[in-house]
C-alpha cells in the first residue's frame, strides 16, 4: 500500500532565539494489520559503525554516539553540519559556515576531541567523500558537510575512538558515519520558515522525498529526495554592545579601531612612541622630518583620535555573523533484488551551494607575501605616495598608508558542485555474506573574489597621479577594474574506488558464533587547487600563493574477528594495511572487548592504532599563509611522514532500573609525528619584537626566517611543513538516558550527553610542552576558538498522543583568556610586553597589563588601568532550543 506524506511551510511570530523556525508538516502512514498469530521472530543482525561484521547487540565495546532522524528534527537544525557542531565530542578546531572570512569559505565541518577537521573521518553509508576545494588555513583538507542534503539522513553515527584499522587514514579522532535512508515508501513534500529576532537572516527550506516499492515484497525499491534553500546574512554591525564595534573601552578593555592605540602593536622601531594602526580610507603619511607616530591626514575624515591625530576606522562594519547561503541537492538511490541472495543498487547525488561573504577592504601595503619564484624571500608591497601627486602635501615621498575601502570590501563568493556515484552488489554465497561497490566522487568549487588589490597596478598609478586617495569619482573606472580586477579560480578534487568485502560465521562458542570479516578497498585520489590570479607573480597585496595539485593511489586489505567466548564475555579484533603510492605503507591494529556479567552492568574497553597520511599542502610543491597577530607561511615538504596515533578506551555500561540507562567511557588519545604548520613561537626563539623596517633575519629553526614590516614591528615568519609536535588529549563521556511513562498524562524522555576535557597537551619537538585545556588556544592551530573543558546538552521531552513538546540546552564551559596554561608575561623595557611564547606583544607592565588574548592572571589588565572585567576569562554560555510537534490532523504534522 501506498503511504502518502505531504508537508507545507506556515512563517510565525519571531521568536526571542537568535534564530526561530517555524513549519508545518503534514502526514499519513498506512498501517498493515499484524497477523492474528505472528510468527516467532529473530533478531536481525545490524551494521554498527566501527566494525564489518553485522550484529544483533548494537552496544559494541567501542564508543558510538547515535543520533536518529527524531533527534535530528528536535533540534531545529537546518543543516547536518548545525548538527554536528552541536555534540559535545566535537572540539576546537571545528569549522562552520558562519566562518566566512577563513580560508574554506562557505564549506563546514567536525573535529571530533579537539584534533582537527583533516583527522576526523566522515563518510556516508560507510564510504569517503571527495575533499573541499579549499582547505583550511590552507593546510587541513576535509570533507564538506554542508553537502550532505538533510532530508535523506536517516541517523548519523559517531565513533569517538581512532578506526584505522576498519577504515584507514583520517580516523585519528573518530569517524561521522552519516546514514541515508533506504527502502523508504510513500510520499513527503514540505518546508520551513524563521528569521533572527531582528527579521534578517532570513531562512526559507523546502523538500520532498519519494519512495516506491518494498525490497522484501515488491523485490525493488527506489528513493528519491529533492532539497532547497536559502539563508540571508546577518551583518555584525547590526548588532549591539561588544558584537558591533571594535571600541571595548565601556566595558573596560581597549579601543580596537583602526586610529587608536590597540592592544598588539608595542612602540615604534624607532622608540618614538606607542604603536598604532594608521591604515583607514583618508590615507595617512608621516611627517617630513617627524617620528613614526607624527602622522598627517590625507582626506578629511568623520572622527579623529585626540590622541594619536589619525582618523577612526572599524573594520567590523564590514563583519558578518552569518553569510547569504543558497543550497540545492538531489539524492536518489535504487535497489533491485536480482535473485533471492544477491541485491543491486545505485546512489546518484548531486548538490550544489552557493555562498557570499564580505570582508574589509584591502590595504595599500603589506608585511610580505610568498613569492613563488624566491620561496625564502617573500615579497613586501610598500605603497609610496610620490612628492608630485595631487594628495601628497609633504612635497616628498611618502610611505603611504591606506585602506582602499573605495574599491569595495575583500568579498567572495563561493560556488560548490559536489558528485556522488555508489552502485555495487550485497549477497550471499558459499556461507559468506558480501558486499562489493565501486564510487566516482567529484567536488568542484569555483571562488570569486572582488576587491582585492594588485600592488603593481595601484604603485603604478599613483606615480602618475590618476589614483586619488579616497575620492573615488575622480578615478576612472577602468582604472579601479584594473586595480583592483575580479579574482576567479577554480579547484576540482575527485575519488575514485572500488571495494569488496565478506563476512561469515565460523563455528559455534559459547557465547555465539566466532564471525569474521574480510575486504580489500582501491582508491585513486586526485586534487587540483590551483592559485589565486596573479599570487603566483606575488602582486596581490595580503594575499600569498596557496595552490597544490596530487594524485596517489591507495589500496588496503584488512580483516577482523569477533569471538563471544562467553556469553558474558567477547573479544574483537582488526587489522588493516594500507598502501600509498606516494610515501609507503602503514598498518594499524584494533582489539576490543565487553564484559557483560548481568545484564544491567557491563565493561567495555579498546586500543587502536591510527594514522592520517600527509595530505597535498603539507608533502607537495605548495604553500599556504596563515594568521594569528602575525602572518605564517607555511611551505610543504616531501620528506614529512604520516601523522600516528595510539587510543585508549575503557567505559562501563548500567542499567539500574528499565528505561533508565548510563554510560560512563574514558578516553586517551595520543597522536605523534605531528605535522605542523610553520610554528612562529619556534621559529622566533629569541629574535626581538622590532626591527629594521621592510628586513628579515634569519629564524631559530633551518630554513625559517623572520620578517619586520615597514614600521620595524615583527610581522611574519616562514617554516616548512613538519613533524615537530606530540598532543595528547584525554577525557570523559558520559551519556545519561531515561523515559518514564506517566499514564494517562503520557511519556517524558530525558537524556543528557556531557564530554569533559581532562586534558590537552601539545608538545614540541624541543621538549616544551603546553596545556591547553580550558584555555583559548592552541591560538595558532585554532584561531583562538579555545579547548573548553565542558560541553554538556541536555534533552528533556514529553510525547502524548498527537503532542510532541521538547527541550534541548547546550551549555559550554568558560575558558582562560590565555593561550595555554602557565603562560606568563616578559617585560620587553620598552613600554610593551610579550609573552614567554612571543604570540602577543601589548601595551604596559608586567604589573599592569591590557586582558588581550593572551593573558596570565586574572589580577589586573583593563584597557583603562583596572581590573579586567570577568578575570580575563571568556564566561561560559548556555543556548536553549524549544520544539514542538502536532499531528492531530490527518496527515498533516505541525512543527
Amino acid at each position: 500500500m501506498n503511504t502518502v506524506k505531504k508537508r507545507m511551510s506556515l512563517n510565525v511570530a519571531k521568536s526571542i532565539a537568535m534564530t526561530a523556525t517555524a513549519s508545518l508538516v503534514f502526514s499519513a502512514i498506512a498501517q498493515t494489520p499484524a497477523p492474528a498469530n505472528p510468527a516467532p521472530q529473530t533478531l536481525e543482525k545490524i551494521e554498527v559503525t566501527g566494525s564489518n561484521i553485522k550484529r544483533v547487540d548494537s552496544e559494541t565495546s567501542s564508543l558510538v554516539q547515535v543520533i536518529t532522524r527524531t533527534e535530528i528534527e528536535r533540534t531545529g537544525k537546518q543543516s547536518i553540519g548545525e548538527v554536528l557542531r552541536g555534540i559535545t565530542g566535537d572540539n576546537q578546531g571545528t569549522l562552520p559556515t558562519a566562518f566566512s572570512a577563513g580560508f574554506a569559505s562557505g564549506a563546514a565541518g567536525v573535529s571530533l576531541r579537539g584534533l582537527g577537521l583533516n583527522s576526523t573521518l566522515v563518510l556516508v553509508n560507510g564510504r569517503r567523500l571527495a575533499p573541499y576545494g579549499l582547505a583550511d588555513d590552507g593546510a587541513r583538507v576535509f570533507a564538506d558537510l554542508n553537502s550532505i542534503p538533510l532530508e535523506a539522513v536517516d541517523r548519523v553515527d559517531i565513533l569517538k575512538d581512532g578506526a584505522s584499522a576498519i577504515y584507514g587514514s583520517d580516523a585519528v579522532g573518530g569517524v561521522v558515519n552519516i546514514i541515508l535512508r533506504k527502502n523508504y515508501q510513500g510520499v513527503s513534500v514540505g518546508g520551513s520558515a524563521g528569521s533572527s529576532y531582528k527579521g534578517d537572516g532570513e531562512l526559507v527550506r523546502a523538500s520532498a522525498s519519494a519512495g516506491f516499492g518494498d525490497i522484501a515484497t515488491d523485490k525493488f525499491n527506489l528513493f528519491v529526495s529533492l532539497e532547497g534553500s536559502t539563508e540571508k546574512s546577518i551583518d555584525q554591525s547590526s548588532r549591539r554592545s561588544y558584537l558591533g564595534t571594535n571600541d571595548l573601552r565601556s566595558f573596560g578593555y581597549f579601543d580596537n579601531r583602526r586610529g587608536a592605540y590597540a592592544a598588539g602593536l608595542g612602540l615604534f622601531a624607532d622608540g618614538s612612541g606607542p604603536a598604532f594602526s594608521s591604515t583607514n580610507p583618508y590615507g595617512t603619511v608621516r611627517k617630513p622630518g617627524g617620528t613614526q607616530s607624527e602622522r598627517i591626514n590625507l582626506t578629511a575624515c568623520p572622527q579623529i583620535n585626540p590622541q594619536t591625530g589619525v582618523c577612526f576606522y572599524d573594520t567590523l562594519k564590514y563583519a558578518q555573523i552569518q553569510p547569504e547561503t543558497d543550497r540545492a541537492s538531489f539524492y536518489s538511490r535504487g535497489a533491485l533484488q536480482i535473485t533471492p541472495t544477491l541485491q543491486t543498487y545505485l546512489e546518484l547525488g548531486f548538490f550544489q551551494s552557493k555562498n557570499k561573504s564580505i570582508g574589509s577592504p584591502s590595504g595599500a601595503s603589506d608585511g610580505g607575501v610568498f613569492n613563488p619564484a624566491n620561496p625564502t624571500n617573500p615579497t613586501v608591497h610598500t605603497a609610496v605616495l610620490p612628492a608630485n601627486h595631487p594628495d601628497n602635501p609633504t612635497g616628498v615621498n611618502r610611505n603611504l598608508s591606506l585602506v582602499t575601502a573605495d574599491l569595495g570590501g575583500r568579498d567572495k563568493q563561493t560556488k560548490s558542485d559536489v558528485t556522488r556515484i555508489v552502485g555495487g552488489f550485497t549477497g550471499e554465497a558459499a556461507g559468506w555474506s558480501f558486499e562489493t561497490a565501486a564510487a566516482y566522487l567529484e567536488s568542484k568549487l569555483r571562488v570569486t573574489n572582488t576587491g582585492f588589490v594588485r600592488f603593481s597596478v595601484l604603485q603604478n598609478a599613483l606615480n602618475n597621479g590618476s589614483y586619488r586617495i579616497n575620492q573615488p569619482a575622480l578615478v576612472a573606472q577602468s582604472l579601479r577594474d584594473a586595480i583592483s580586477p575580479t579574482l576567479i579560480n577554480t579547484a576540482k578534487n575527485t575519488v575514485t574506488l572500488a571495494d569488496f568485502k565478506a563476512t561469515r560465521d565460523l563455528f559455534e562458542l559459547p557465547g555465539g558464533p566466532l564471525a569474521i570479516a574480510l575486504g580489500t578497498e582501491y582508491r585513486k585520489e586526485k586534487t587540483d587547487s590551483p592559485p589565486v590570479p596573479f599570487t603566483d607573480t606575488a602582486d596581490i597585496v595580503g594575499l600569498g600563493f596557496s595552490a597544490f595539485n596530487s594524485s596517489r593511489n591507495v589500496t588496503a586489505f584488512y580483516g577482523e574477528v569477533n569471538a563471544p567466548v562467553l556469553k558474558q564475555l567477547e573479544f574483537n579484533a582488526a587489522i588493516r594495511t594500507d598502501k600509498y603510492s606516494d610515501y609507503g605503507r602503514s598498518t594499524t591494529p584494533k582489539v576490543g572487548f565487553k564484559y557483560t556479567p548481568v545484564p544491567q552492568f557491563a565493561m567495555r574497553g579498546t586500543y587502536s592504532e591510527a594514522f592520517r597520511a600527509p595530505g597535498p599542502t603539507e608533502s607537495g610543491n605548495s604553500s599556504s599563509l596563515g594568521f594569528t597577530n602575525i602572518a605564517i607561511i607555511s611551505i610543504g615538504d616531501p620528506s614529512v611522514r604520516p601523522e600516528k596515533s595510539k587510543s585508549y578506551t575503557f567505559g562501563v555500561l548500567v542499567e539500574p532500573i528499565p528505561g533508565t540507562s548510563a554510560s560512563f567511557d574514558y578516553y586517551q588519545i595520543k597522536r605523534r609525528d605531528e605535522i605542523v604548520q610553520a610554528d612562529q613561537a619556534s621559529i622566533i626563539g629569541g629574535a626581538p619584537q622590532t626591527g629594521v623596517p621592510s628586513s628579515r633575519i634569519a629564524g631559530a629553526l633551518p630554513n625559517s626566517f623572520v620578517f619586520y614590516n615597514i614600521t620595524g614591528n615583527l610581522s611574519g615568519v616562514l617554516g616548512p611543513y613538519s613533524n615537530a609536535a606530540q598532543t595528547t588529549t584525554s577525557g570523559l563521556d558520559v551519556d545519561l538516558r531515561h523515559k518514564m511513562k506517566l499514564g494517562d498524562a503520557g511519556t517524558i524522555s530525558a537524556g543528557l550527553n556531557w564530554t569533559h576535557v581532562i586534558s590537552f597537551k601539545r608538545a614540541l619537538q624541543s621538549g616544551t610542552e603546553f596545556e591547553y585545556a580550558g584555555t583559548q588556544g592552541p591560538y595558532v592551530l585554532s584561531s583562538a576558538a579555545g579547548t573548553p573543558k565542558d560541553k554538556i546538552v541536555m534533552t528533556l521531552a514529553w510525547e502524548k498522543g498527537p503532542y510532541t513538546v521538547s527541550g534541548q540546552l547546550n551549555y559550554v564551559g568558560s575558558l582562560q583568556g590565555v593561550d595555554h596554561k602557565g603562560e606568563s608575561l616578559v617585560d620587553n623595557g620598552d613600554g610593551t610586553i610579550t609573552t614567554t611564547t612571543a604570540e602577543g606583544n601589548y601595551f604596559g607592565s608586567v604589573n599592569n597589563a591590557v586582558c588581550g588574548v593572551y593573558y596570565p592572571t586574572a589580577a589586573t589588565g583593563g584597557g583603562s588601568g583596572g581590573p579586567a572585567p570577568g578575570g580575563c576569562r571568556i564566561a561560559s554560555f548556555t543556548t536553549f532550543d524549544l520544539f514542538a510537534k502536532y499531528t492531530g490532523i490527518k496527515n498533516w504534522a505541525f512543527t
